[in-house]
């Protein structure tokens, strides 16, 4: 039997420089709205999901909020046996009944969020509602604001609400905590319309701070959902009634209150600067007016970053294509890099700064208008998906873009091919 023989090792030019093959994540992006009074713990039970630790906590039995504007915070959750990954959006909303902010205020804010993440075709996947358990009696102000939680979903999407009582074990009661949930259950005018709701009931979860995993129980059941609520639908829908603020469901019910306010001393100053957010519409010329210098911005970024790329794959190539020639180092091709380095980094650190400024002018334009779209949340110009504001057929679909980095770009091991095609796309053609 002959002598086998013996592996002869592959040259180094003639190795790939492909790096391993990793599974391809599919990303997808979904929203849910975190409400309640201020104080019912909002701001712990994102922070608990997140594991972020800087989130804003305020101390047990203050009752002004710690979160004055809509923000996002975002967790990753992997769905087991396959490749796909939830972007979750916890969206912190501004507690209701707020020693500064008021409830008119704060609606505003929730609804300049959905609203425009309604027309990026962003549509909520769920809305979770925080309750504090340890709270002897609903109240008037609970009740007023469960009344705009219904009205803002509308009754044939309640399904899309989970119902969460917190701070369980933070009493001495724990008989009074069980009964008072039992009265939240029964009685229809606190969350029991809403639990008895026919094939659109919501669901009602407790929260446990100590524990991640029943954390993320609460919000895996929205993962798989997404649904229009009612105030979308009746103020930006354009096959809608297209209402203002004041006149939707959910806000005819601050509108009903202001008078209450007035009888209890509130400024008339206050009053009528409430009146005048409830009057507010969408504003699609400012959209519009903004979404054009974001698309151009874009365009810039996207060609610095069709070049970095190009540049970078041509001092590899060339570094390499040095080395087989001269059967030596390509030193002179290489040396080109970290010169090159510092002048990619300042070229992305002014591409930010010119989005964080134009963000900066969107909401600066938007306040002082008093235009709705968007409010205060103007991450929408980043999102390069948004084509056209009234673009709202059936068949108009929008691909989800992410903020998880499962493949960063700028690596020395991008392929020429990726860069050409890249090119191409960004320059339109076919």
């Amino acid at each position: 039997m002959p002598a086998q023989k013996p592996a002869m090792a592959v040259p180094m030019y003639q190795r790939s420089l492909r790096p391993p093959s990793t599974a391809q994540k599919e990303i997808r992006q979904i929203y849910i709205l975190v409400m309640g009074l201020t104080g019912a713990g909002k701001s712990t039970f994102i922070s608990v999901v997140t594991e972020d630790s800087t989130i804003p906590i305020g101390d047990p039995g203050d009752l002004d909020s710690v979160t004055d504007k809509v923000q996002d915070y975002i967790v990753n959750i992997p769905q087991r046996g396959s490749n796909i990954v939830y972007e979750v959006h916890l969206i912190d909303s501004p507690g209701f009944d707020d020693g500064t902010v008021a409830d008119c205020k704060v609606l505003t804010r929730i609804a300049d969020f959905v609203n425009t993440h309604y027309k990026l075709k962003n549509t909520l996947a769920g809305v979770l509602y925080l309750h504090d358990i340890t709270k002897a009696k609903m109240g008037g102000v609970g009740e007023r604001n469960l009344r705009m939680l219904e009205n803002m979903v509308g009754n044939d999407k309640w399904d899309n609400c989970t119902l969460v009582t917190t701070k369980w074990g933070c009493t001495t009661d724990p008989i009074g905590e069980e009964s008072r949930e039992k009265k939240l259950i029964n009685k229809d005018n606190y969350f029991g319309e809403m639990l008895r709701n026919g094939d659109r009931t919501a669901s009602m979860m407790r929260f446990d701070p100590k524990s991640k995993g029943r954390a993320l129980e609460i919000i895996k059941p929205h993962l798989k959902r997404n649904f229009e609520p009612l105030i979308s639908r009746e103020m930006v829908d354009p096959q809608g009634p297209m209402l203002s603020l004041g006149e939707t469901s959910a806000g005819k019910i601050v509108a009903d209150g202001l008078e209450t306010l007035e009888k209890m001393g509130m400024e008339l100053k206050e009053v009528s600067e409430s009146r005048q957010l409830l009057g507010r519409k969408f504003d699609i010329m400012l959209f519009e007016k903004y979404k054009a210098k974001r698309d151009k911005l874009m365009r810039e970024q996207k060609l610095h970053r069709v070049g970095r790329w190009a540049t970078r794959t041509t001092i590899v190539g060339g570094a390499i294509a040095a080395t087989i020639v001269t059967l030596g180092p390509g030193a002179s091709a290489f040396a080109l890099e970290p010169a090159y380095e510092t002048y990619a980094s300042r070229q992305r650190s002014e591409d930010k700064d010119n989005m964080v400024k134009l963000q900066k002018d969107y909401e600066q334009e938007n306040q002082a208008n008093l235009s709705p779209t968007g409010g205060y949340d103007a991450q929408w110009l980043k999102d390069k998906r948004v084509k056209s504001m009234g673009d709202l057929s059936d068949n108009y679909s929008m691909r989800s873009s992410s903020s998880l980095d499962l493949s960063p770009a700028g690596t020395l091991s991008e392929t020429v091919t990726e860069v050409s095609s890249f090119a191409i796309k960004d320059a339109g053609i076919p």
